[in-house]
């Protein structure tokens, strides 16, 4: 019994042994190349959305999404479809201009 406990404390040692650079977080985000207006600055559309929706059991799934846009009507759109997965209050969504540089 006491080579079996040995062996199995080996295995699950060697286990917490595997360098931390094999796993790698996600990327966060998608370079944004917005659109070039009259003079030298690019702009796009940032749109952020909070909102959620009712699981079993009295459970809610909330979201938050984040989304890049050359227009601001994209950023509507893309508004409308998440607010229509994702209805439960409270609610936050906004498409703000910015200036890329």
């Amino acid at each position: 019994m006491t080579t079996f406990r040995s062996i199995a404390l080996a295995l699950a040692f060697a286990g917490f042994a595997i360098p931390a650079a094999a796993w790698s977080p996600p990327s966060v985000g998608t370079a944004c190349s917005g659109t070039r207006g009259g003079g030298p600055e690019r702009a796009a559309i940032a749109g952020n959305y909070l909102g959620g929706r009712a699981l079993r059991h009295g459970m809610v799934d909330r979201k938050s999404f984040q989304g890049c846009f050359r227009s601001a009507d994209a950023c509507e759109r893309w508004l409308a479809g998440k607010a229509r997965h994702f209805p439960l209050q409270p609610g936050f969504a906004t498409c703000t201009r910015v200036v890329l540089r």
